[in-house]
């Protein structure tokens, strides 16, 4: 060896794109890239937030109990060994995947699946194992069908990000039921608060359901937390204590700790998040499709517009863009003519809807 090269793998591994930002715009700017809440955090999250930073030259409690028991109480978990906390949900994907899969391991995910699957897995060096879906939705079957005797995690975002489909719970009791014991069924439920209270409870039940399942959170989405990077999991207790083992000590500041026990116990901020979303959601996928544009059913905070070509796509994110609006372009998901639009306000929604019914009239 003469020079200095990481390995072989780590070589193979493209890195995450975000959805980026609008620099060097003249006025407002509409950013509806990335699946942020509209409204910011909870009030009481910012002023939670605020009474924290004169105790900043202290290093939080390593256990985050306080923040460990917030969850439990809001999510009804009753053994708080069970919940780790962590720096963003992604933070969990790549833990699990050093704990559990290397070379020679295989890690399953569906085609339009969230990309970070993909570069935990290669950065680990495990194998990716792509699946098809059916109508951009995952399915028991085909997931089976991509299982082998070298496959260790399957990850599943339910509902998926970028493509807002989800699978049933009966679907998924099927998809447990039929796993080989040695595969972990981690999903990924960063968007189940868009969905329902009642999802979210039956989430937590399936990891009770069986040994190998792992239910992965995340505080960037719904509560407006997404810049302090917070995320949190509920595990099988062995898969549990595996994690605290090597999760990096302190990997959560005392701000993330305190702005997400205040957020998770807002119920009334969350409510209003979760209807202003469904309303909105309604509204884009009724009004886009009249333009033309075929927008599926999605069960989070984003919709996915068919613009019918990648030409005529990119041409729609560039008016877009050119208008400071700045949405997501997919065809690094495999989606090359739609692009992702999160929910915004009340003005950023209608606002977006005039300007692709300009753009769809005359081009």
């Amino acid at each position: 060896m003469t020079t200095i090269r990481p390995l072989p793998h780590i070589e193979k591994t493209k890195p995450y794109v975000p959805g980026g930002k609008l620099h060097g715009a003249a006025g407002p700017v509409i950013m509806l890239a990335s699946n942020e809440n509209p409204f910011g955090p909870s009030p009481k999250a910012i002023t939670a937030m605020r009474d924290e930073a004169e105790r900043v030259h202290i290093y939080p409690d390593p256990d985050y109990g306080a923040l460990r028991k917030a969850i439990a109480d809001a999510k009804g978990i009753a053994d708080i060994s069970r919940l780790a906390v962590s720096a963003g949900s992604d933070e969990i994907i790549h833990l699990l995947t050093q704990a559990y899969a290397g070379p020679g391991d295989e890690i399953l995910f569906t085609e339009h699946a969230f990309s970070m699957y993909n570069v935990s897995a290669l950065g680990h060096g495990a194998t990716p194992v792509v699946v098809p879906e059916t109508d951009f939705t995952a399915g028991a079957n085909a997931l089976l069908g991509g299982v082998t005797e070298r496959t260790r995690i399957l990850f599943l975002a339910n509902p998926n990000n970028p493509t807002g489909t989800m699978m049933s719970v009966e679907d998924l009791k099927r998809l447990q039921d039929s796993l080989p014991p040695y595969v972990i069924l981690a999903l990924d439920g960063a968007y189940a608060e868009y969905v329902s209270e009642a999802y979210e409870a039956e989430l937590r039940d399936l990891v009770d359901r069986r040994s190998n399942t792992v239910m992965i959170r995340t505080f960037s989405k719904i509560y407006g937390l997404a810049a302090l990077r917070l995320g949190w999991g509920y595990f099988p207790a062995d898969i549990a204590e595996t994690f605290q083992r090597i999760r990096p000590p302190f990997n959560i500041n005392a701000f993330a700790v305190a702005a997400g026990a205040a957020a998770i116990a807002d119920t009334d901020f969350i409510a209003a998040s979760r209807e202003h979303n469904a309303k909105w959601r309604a509204i884009y996928i009724e009004r886009l499709n009249a333009m033309g544009l075929p927008t599926p059913a999605s069960s989070a905070n984003f919709v996915i517009p068919d613009f019918g070509s990648e030409v005529r796509a990119k041409g729609a994110h560039a008016f877009l863009k050119e208008r400071n609006v700045l949405v997501r372009a997919i065809g690094g998901y495999g989606l090359p003519t739609r692009l992702r639009i999160t929910i915004g306000t009340a003005d950023d929604n209608e606002r977006v809807l005039e300007l692709l019914a300009e753009f769809t009239a005359t081009r």
